[in-house]
C-alpha cells in the first residue's frame, strides 16, 4: 500500500498517486472527476474532524438588531464557532468576551429576553444550521458599529488541477472544465492565498502563491520564473497542514475502491490506514458508527 509521507502534495500529484494505486492510469471504471471529487471530500473531512482552519470576521452591529447572518458577513464557509469564541468591543473601546447561551438557556434564565431593551451585549447564541449569530441584550446606539468579532472554524476551498490553457510569468489560465474535469470557481478571488504548483510540462517544479483570481477568464495571478503554457500540468495545494496531505489519497482510495462493491476489503484497508493517520494528525479519538471523532489535540 503506498505511503505518501513527503510534504506539500498538490492536487494533481495526489490524483496521479490515486490512479497508480487503482492500477488505472487513464479514466475507465473511475472517471477523473470522481477522483478529484473524492480528494476534495477528503480535505473537507480532515478539516471538519480536526477543525484546523480558523479565521476571524468582523460583523457590524446595528442598534436594536438582535441577529446577524454570517453568510452576509464573509463567513458563509463557517463550520462552527471556535474555542476562541466571540468578542465585542463595548462602546467601541473595550474588548469583552461574550458568553455562549442557547436560546433555551436564555429563555429559562431570562424570560422574555427577546423583548429586553437594547444595551451592552453580554451573551451570544448560535444557530449552526442557518449560520446566524444572535446577541443578548441587543446592542444600543453606543454599540452599533464594527464591534462584533467572530472566530470560527471554516471549510477549505475546493481545489482544482489540470492542464493550463495558457500562461505567462505572471498568470496561469485554468482549463474551462467539462463533464469529466472540475469546473473552476465562478467567484472572483476564490483561490487567493492558495499555492499553485506546476507538476509537469513547461515550468515543472515551480510553486507560487495565488494573489488574484478573475473568474470570467479563469485566470490566476502568480509569479513564475518560467512562464507556464498549454503543456503545463498544475495542481493547487491544500490549505491543511502538509503533514496531513498524504491522508487525502488514502481517503479517496477508501471511497473509490468501494464503488460497485467490487473491492470492499481493500477499501476498508485504506480506511484503517486513513484513520490511523488522522488520529496522529488530530490526537487521540474515538471512531464510532457515524465516524465522529473526539478531538483532544491538534498539531
Amino acid at each position: 500500500m503506498p505511503q505518501l509521507h513527503h510534504d506539500s502534495l498538490n492536487l494533481y500529484e495526489m490524483f496521479y498517486e490515486v490512479r497508480k494505486a487503482l492500477s488505472e492510469t487513464s479514466a475507465g471504471f473511475w472517471s477523473d472527476l470522481e477522483i478529484y471529487n473524492k480528494l476534495n471530500q477528503a480535505q473537507l473531512h480532515i478539516v471538519v474532524k480536526s477543525k484546523c482552519l480558523k479565521k476571524t470576521v468582523t460583523v457590524t452591529t446595528v442598534a436594536s438588531t438582535q441577529e446577524y447572518d454570517l453568510k452576509d458577513n464573509s463567513f458563509s464557509d463557517i463550520i462552527d464557532i471556535s474555542e476562541d469564541g466571540v468578542y465585542f468591543k463595548v462602546n467601541g473601546t473595550t474588548y469583552k468576551p461574550l458568553k455562549f447561551r442557547s436560546k433555551k438557556q436564555l429563555s429559562k434564565e431570562n424570560p422574555g429576553w427577546q423583548g429586553v431593551s437594547a444595551g451592552v451585549p453580554q451573551y451570544y447564541y448560535w444557530d449552526k444550521t442557518s449560520k446566524t449569530i444572535g446577541l443578548y441584550p441587543k446592542p444600543n446606539s453606543s454599540n452599533a458599529g464594527a464591534y462584533l468579532f467572530v472566530t470560527g472554524n471554516h471549510k477549505p476551498k475546493i481545489l482544482i488541477a489540470g492542464t493550463a490553457s495558457s500562461g505567462s510569468t505572471a498568470t496561469l489560465v485554468m482549463p474551462a472544465g467539462s463533464a469529466t474535469l472540475p469546473y473552476p470557481s465562478t467567484t472572483n478571488d476564490y483561490y487567493n492565498g492558495l499555492n499553485v504548483e506546476i507538476y509537469s510540462g513547461t515550468g515543472a517544479g515551480q510553486s507560487a502563491e495565488i494573489t488574484d483570481y478573475v473568474a470570467s477568464s479563469r485566470t490566476i495571478s502568480a509569479v513564475f520564473s518560467t512562464a507556464p503554457d498549454s503543456t503545463s500540468i498544475f495542481g493547487l495545494t491544500p490549505e491543511v497542514d502538509s503533514s496531513a496531505h498524504y491522508l487525502m489519497p488514502l481517503y479517496a482510495l477508501w471511497k473509490l475502491w468501494g464503488k460497485g462493491g467490487s473491492r470492499t476489503m481493500l477499501g476498508n484497508s485504506y480506511k484503517q490506514e486513513y484513520y490511523q493517520g488522522l488520529s496522529e494528525f488530530i490526537g487521540e479519538f474515538i471512531e464510532d458508527n457515524d465516524e465522529e471523532l473526539i478531538k483532544t489535540s491538534y498539531r
